[in-house]
Order: structure tokens, then C-alpha cells, then sequence
């Protein structure tokens, strides 16, 4: 198993390397079976020795590539109610959403007027309404997953994964308003907006699952106690479940 220090080791090589093709198959052989509670221990250690969050959020996309299929996996066996399962199954649901907006995105770049899209239309309002109603989903995370992997110590990937869903808010939000206001503007005008903040929340938000599916949450189940697992499945149901959700 690769420990700590030649992770850093190796982010940091990531980051300064200009030609990654250099670094990338040391860093492939490195990252097999990595263990996520390591790396996210070593991306927070170097935002501790001075990389900035948004320095390592972008270093995150580089490394992402890499880590597919890499990561070893520590859950199984869990009940439909635990909140990693519930987080995971609507994780799931919001892909499928990504994939029908990706299809959205192409079928509106390709067309001349609102006519020709009147089926994506209505998927893409349905679309942003599913994405806007995410945020149940984000709200459960940050009140009562993330603190609990703080109280451990694991301070870095929570504060990466609140930078992403504050920045998705505002593109999400700015989604469902531009398929409501689509009336009051040219079909270019539409479709220019849509391509560009479509495929931004297309990308980023399918990375941000990514990280939370193979990092953050095999890291958060390695660290919580059963105890602080049942505590946080009371404070999910407190907070409230997305209208997709589909195990409570």
C-alpha cells in the first residue's frame, strides 16, 4: 500500500510537472490500490504546508484520471438506510440526469430554433429541476457528514467538496433561469448560455461524484463509528430528502 509521503510526493510532481505524459505512468503504478483515507490525509497535510484549496481543487482534476479505477474499495454489506448508500443511490439518479442533459446540450447546439427542441425542452425543465432539488442532497453532507469526518481530523476533502457545491449552486441556479427567462431571448442567444453553463456543471458536478463516491466517502467509512452513523442518519431525516430520493 502506498503510504502518505509518496502521495504528497507524487501531487506534487502532478502540479509541477508541465508535461504530464512524464509523470503519468509513475503516477499510475503509484495509485494502484490506493487507500482514500491516505489520500485524502495527504492532499489535506499539503494544503497544512501551503497549497492553497484551489490550487488542489484544480490539481484534483488532474489526478482524477488517474485514480479511476484505482481506488480500493472499503464498503459493502451495508443496510438501504445507511446515508452512504442513500447519498450514493441519489448520486446514481443525478447522473442519469447528466447524461440526459449532455444529450440535451448536443441536440440544442446542433438545431436552428425553439421548434426543433420541444421535447428537450421539457427534459431539460425537468432536468434543472432535479439538479435545484440536489440540494437537499448537498445540505445533508455539509451539516452532517462533513463536520463528523472534521472531528476526526479529515479536514481537506471536506473543505474542497463545500468549494464545489457552493460554486454548483450558482451554476445550477443560473441553469433553472435561463430555462425560465428562454422567452425573452434569441434561440442563439439560448443556446450559446446553455452550451456554456451546461457543460460546466456537466463536468464538474460528474467529477464532484466521482470524488465523493471513490474518496470521500470509502474515507468517511473507514473513520466514523457506528454510533456517529446512526447519528447521522437522524440528522438526515431531520434535515429532509431530495424528491428523488429513493430509500429513506
Amino acid at each position: 500500500m502506498v503510504d502518505k509521503e509518496e502521495l504528497k510526493n507524487l501531487l506534487r510532481e502532478l502540479r509541477s510537472e508541465e508535461d504530464l505524459s512524464k509523470v503519468k505512468e509513475k503516477a499510475r503504478e503509484i495509485l494502484k490500490n490506493v487507500d482514500p483515507k491516505v489520500l485524502s490525509l495527504a492532499e489535506q497535510e499539503l494544503v497544512e504546508e501551503g497549497m492553497s484549496r484551489e490550487e488542489l481543487r484544480k490539481l484534483c482534476d488532474i489526478h482524477l484520471e488517474l485514480l479511476s479505477g484505482s481506488i480500493t474499495k472499503v464498503e459493502g454489506g451495508m443496510k438501504p438506510t445507511h446515508p452512504i448508500t442513500i447519498l450514493k443511490e441519489e448520486h446514481e439518479i443525478i447522473l442519469e440526469n447528466l447524461n440526459n442533459l449532455e444529450r440535451v446540450l448536443k441536440k440544442v447546439k446542433n438545431s436552428k430554433n425553439f421548434g426543433e427542441i420541444e421535447k428537450e425542452l421539457e427534459q431539460l425543465e425537468a432536468i434543472a429541476h432535479v439538479l435545484l432539488d440536489a440540494e437537499s442532497h448537498h445540505g445533508r453532507e455539509e451539516k452532517a457528514l462533513f463536520p463528523r469526518l472534521e472531528k476526526h481530523g479529515i479536514t481537506g476533502p471536506p473543505s474542497i467538496m463545500r468549494m464545489e457545491h457552493t460554486d454548483l449552486r450558482k451554476r445550477k441556479k443560473a441553469l433553472g433561469k435561463l430555462v425560465e427567462d428562454r422567452g425573452n431571448m434569441s434561440y442563439r442567444e439560448f443556446a450559446d448560455k446553455l452550451n456554456e453553463v451546461g457543460s460546466y456543471i456537466l463536468k464538474m458536478l460528474t467529477d464532484h461524484i466521482f470524488k465523493e463516491n471513490n474518496i470521500l466517502y470509502p474515507t468517511a467509512l473507514e473513520s466514523l463509528k457506528d454510533s456517529e452513523w446512526n447519528e447521522i442518519k437522524t440528522e438526515f431525516d431531520d434535515i429532509g430528502y431530495c424528491c428523488f430520493t429513493p430509500r429513506k
